[in-house]
């Protein structure tokens, strides 16, 4: 079968469009209805003609649309869209000064046979050119599919007899700022603090959660007052509602405080078995109030002096906003083999990356890059841990000591948590293995 020729690409000039039809509305939206009335063979077997359109270009504010239909020779069909009308032409010459079918059919299947937005296709003025490109605009072009946006170095550009993109969005009236400025008002919120302490101090205690009534400035929803901490029994006498995940939450806080009341302080030796037989009970609690803080948009965090803190509104120079990672950390461990020793230490990974420094508070592991709060997982990770920052988090070995402590120490904390094991002169890291440090061992003494 020979090949189809298609006709020599024309173009047309603005003062060359032959027909126009008006939008009949102040929307910048082409109508079924209004292309309807302007073609003249329009009948019901026709609206749907088998036209398509296989690619549309841009110059010079007008569209050339390439039009193919059944049983004839392609056209171009060139559209220029102004604020209250388009103006069409076609190669064919509209005989008659009538809307021809190529026109017709090609400006329907860029319609998708529904009404067409023309907003994102009127341009007025602004296909001026600079270095052969277009100086404002930026046209992307595939297919039949064109986009047409400004220039970055434009941003949103003013549409003569429009107006700026997505302007509909805001409104300008004198009398609401003024409305605006005279209602502004301090508001009454409940907001929560994380009280904690560092551990070994004479007033370290458990951490725990205190709601408290918070002022609000004038124009932002920034609290800049606190009032008391707030207690189960004690009525609000504030105007302030609180929502089901509030009443919540202050249930929680309840259970927290008088928890930790009970307990005491860390360095009584009497409390130490209490402080114990407690940890399990408030990681359960903390675990129910982590997800419900995260709808609350008042939530901070202080160091507290202990007991001193319970009865006292909070100090709002010593709070800070609270960040706290919804996923738990990992624990692992490096054993690290040196020439006479081996040295193990804790390396702690959340889900998003490795956590190199770290402080350990009660309950809690505290990225120091970015303070983020990260809740342990068990009672065991808390001893654990607390146990190692004592020892500044590294622990030591002989070699010749290296079978007992194994025995004794290694071998079942291997059983609960990972442990990486990287030789002596080797970059290689490899899961800890006892015969293979012992097969090292003696390789090392028979030489």
């Amino acid at each position: 079968m020979a090949k189809k020729q298609r006709k020599q690409e024309t173009s047309i000039l603005p003062g060359q469009l032959l027909y126009t039809i008006p939008l009949e509305n102040d929307d910048l939206i082409l109508t079924k209805e209004v292309l309807y009335k302007h073609y003249q063979g329009l009948n019901v077997n026709q609206r749907t003609l088998r036209v398509t359109v296989p690619t549309v270009n841009y110059d010079n504010n007008i569209f050339r649309l390439s039009v193919e239909s059944v049983n004839d020779k392609p056209h171009y069909v060139f559209v220029q869209i102004e604020r209250h009308k388009i103006q069409v032409a076609c190669d064919c010459g509209m005989p008659d000064n009538t809307l021809c079918q190529h026109a017709y059919g090609g400006i329907f299947d860029l319609m998708h046979h529904k009404d067409m937005y023309l907003e994102d296709y009127y341009w007025p003025g602004l296909g001026q050119k600079h270095n052969k490109e277009l100086k404002y605009l930026y046209v992307d072009a595939e297919g039949h599919h064109v986009n047409i946006y400004p220039r970055p170095a434009y941003g949103n550009i003013f549409k003569d007899g429009w107006g700026f993109s997505l302007d509909h969005y805001h409104q300008f009236d004198v009398g609401m700022l003024n409305e605006t400025n005279k209602d502004a008002t301090n508001k009454l919120v409940v907001g929560y603090n994380v009280i904690y302490t560092e551990l070994g101090l004479w007033f370290s205690q458990l951490p725990m959660l205190m709601p408290f009534v918070g002022k609000t400035a004038k124009h932002s929803d920034h609290i800049v007052a606190c009032g008391q901490y707030l207690r189960k029994g004690k009525a609000i006498t504030e105007d302030v509602v609180l929502t089901e995940n509030q009443n919540a939450l202050n249930q929680i806080s309840h259970e927290m405080h008088t928890l930790v009341k009970s307990i005491g302080r860390q360095d009584n030796d009497a409390n130490i078995v209490k402080w114990v037989n407690a940890v399990p009970i408030l990681i359960k609690l903390w675990q129910k109030a982590i997800p419900k803080l995260f709808y609350e948009p008042h939530v901070y965090s202080s160091q507290g002096e202990g007991h001193l803190t319970w009865n006292n509104k909070p100090v709002k120079s010593n709070m800070s906003n609270w960040h706290v990672s919804s996923e738990p950390f990992l624990i692992t461990f490096n054993l690290k083999g040196h020439k006479d020793h081996f040295i193990l230490e804790p390396a702690i990974k959340s889900p998003a990356k490795h956590i190199s420094h770290y402080r350990k508070v009660p309950l809690f592991l505290i990225d120091a890059e970015n303070h983020t709060f990260y809740l342990v997982q068990s009672a065991q990770d808390e001893a654990l841990l607390n146990w190692l920052r004592i020892s500044g988090n590294k622990l030591t070995v002989l070699k010749e000591h290296f079978s007992d402590f194994h025995n004794r120490f290694l071998n079942k904390l291997s059983e609960c948590y990972t442990v990486i094991y990287q030789p002596f002169s080797s970059t290689k890291k490899v899961a800890y293995s006892l015969n293979e440090i012992i097969q090292r061992n003696q390789n090392n003494d028979g030489k």
